[in-house]
């Protein structure tokens, strides 16, 4: 498991800190700090699903390449 400290989980750490003295800043904070993990998750997502998309044309390329080397056409 990866466990991350970046700037959305110190702006929600900060939002439990500032709670007492100031509802509405604090509210702020969370909410900033989850909606930036939840960017941060989602580009994440799409950079693996670029990656795997990348390495299937490259198989689908190399088979091609390989079947075509070994079909012999006979005119």
């Amino acid at each position: 498991m990866n466990i991350k400290i970046g700037m959305p989980e110190i702006l929600v750490i900060f939002s439990l800190m500032i709670y007492t003295h100031s509802y509405t800043f604090s509210s702020i904070a969370f909410v900033l700090g989850i909606l930036a993990r939840i960017i941060q998750y989602l580009m994440d997502y799409s950079e693996k699903l670029k990656k795997a998309e990348t390495l299937t044309n490259s198989v689908e390329e190399a088979q091609e390449v390989l079947k075509d080397l070994f079909n012999v056409k006979k005119d």
